[in-house]
């Protein structure tokens, strides 16, 4: 019987033994979906700060150019926009697990057991993220998307981008749902200075309630990737520079031009009416789904442009890609520096600092994850949470 296109093989059963498949050994990892994840933790970090000052989904007001021009340029590239970059990437690796089984002869009910497994430690390592730290986590959605894009895991093709198409618009009707019933209280949207630890820690459990949306949001970029993985597109970026080339360009046309209205609004150029706002934070996340494919397909598109190959890779790509192989560990390192010094009921040293300082910080944060990262890649090792991560999700084989 002949597969139908898209579809991975129907494989005959295997021992059990084969069913588990070894990781790409780190010598023989693609470099663009790396490096690219590597890049995104940066965006994560300028995203992700403010949430510790002002609380999720806005910005500090300030009155300096400097704060008006950062808060304006963070909004413009970065906020919904990683985001969506990451969660691509995030459906791009299930692509590549579900490729790699496939072609090892494993059969479906055993890569979708896995799948949902993955999924499942995904969840509980954000829901442990979310009670300690951070209620913006993005881990615990997007192993719900997960376990969500196992239905269409072997779906063909044209179904599975005229799904992820649906469900964007969906999402983001359903995102921009969620961040209007957020920004309607105030008061749950930022812990004040003098708000306990034990209080903190309650109302951040409350917000795992919010996780399912973020996981619909995440879908169609998961979607996306699975089919960008089903073609290697970022694995072998040179076949396919001509997409690369046309997915940047349009995608970062389309997301800058979306974004102008609500960037223009961050940086405090304007003042929109309550309505005029809405629509340009609308626009301005639905846009940021093409910035996000623009951003992932500019790394490929550079990548295959210079033929950079990991003997060729420079310096910086090399503490990149090291980032990105860790990028778990390096995402929950991000919490730890800026929760510990910086929320009020913690260190509480972030009351008061600007736009700029915030960003500075964020970066600041970055860089010391870079450094962790490439310390680790020093000595071979992997990161503690891709250890812990590999140990609970794939069982020990017994002969």
């Amino acid at each position: 019987m002949t597969a139908s296109p898209g579809l991975p093989p129907q494989a005959a059963p295997v021992p059990p033994a084969a069913a588990h498949v070894a990781p790409v050994p780190p010598s023989q990892r693609a470099v663009a979906p790396d490096v690219a994840r590597g890049l995104a933790l940066l965006g994560i970090a300028l995203a992700n700060a403010v949430a510790y000052f002002t609380g999720l989904g806005s910005r500090p007001v300030d009155s300096t150019t400097l704060d008006r021009a950062v808060n304006g340029l963070v909004s413009l590239f970065v906020d919904r926009r990683t985001m969506p970059m990451f969660a691509l990437l995030y459906g791009y690796g299930i692509g590549v697990v579900v490729r790699r089984r496939t072609a090892a002869g494993v059969p479906w009910p055993v890569v979708r057991g896995d799948l949902r497994r993955r999924s499942g430690v995904l969840v509980a390592f954000g829901a442990v993220h979310i009670a300690l730290l951070f209620e913006g986590d993005i881990l615990a959605s997007y192993g719900l998307a997960g376990l969500l894009a196992v239905v269409f895991v072997r779906a063909k093709d044209r179904a599975l981008l005229v799904v992820a198409v649906v469900l964007a618009v969906a999402a983001v009707a359903m995102g921009h749902a969620s961040l209007l019933a957020l920004s309607a209280d105030t008061g749950a949207a930022e812990v004040p200075p003098d708000t306990g630890a034990l209080a903190a820690l309650v109302s951040r459990t409350v917000r795992f309630a919010t996780a399912p949306i973020g996981a619909v949001v995440a879908v169609p970029l998961v979607l996306v990737g699975l089919w960008a993985a089903r073609r290697e597109v970022l694995e072998r970026p040179a076949d396919h520079l001509a997409l690369l080339r046309r997915t940047a360009l349009v995608g970062l046309a389309v997301s800058v031009l979306g974004g102008l209205p609500q960037a223009t609004i961050a940086a405090g150029l304007r003042e929109a009416p309550r309505l005029e706002a809405y629509g340009a934070a609308a626009l301005h996340q639905l846009t940021g789904v093409a910035g996000g494919l623009a951003f992932a397909a500019l790394v490929g598109w550079a990548v295959a442009a210079r033929g950079t190959t990991l003997d060729t890779l420079s310096p910086a790509g090399r503490a990149l890609r090291a980032v990105g192989q860790r990028s778990m560990t390096c995402y929950l390192l991000q919490s730890v520096l800026f929760v510990l010094p910086l929320a009020p009921w913690a260190g509480a040293l972030g009351v008061g600092m600007s736009a700029a300082q915030v960003a500075a910080w964020a970066v600041g944060v970055w860089l010391v994850t870079v450094a962790v990262a490439v310390g680790l890649e020093a000595t071979g090792r992997r990161g503690p949470a891709e250890a812990l991560y590999r140990r609970l999700v794939y069982r020990p084989v017994t002969a």
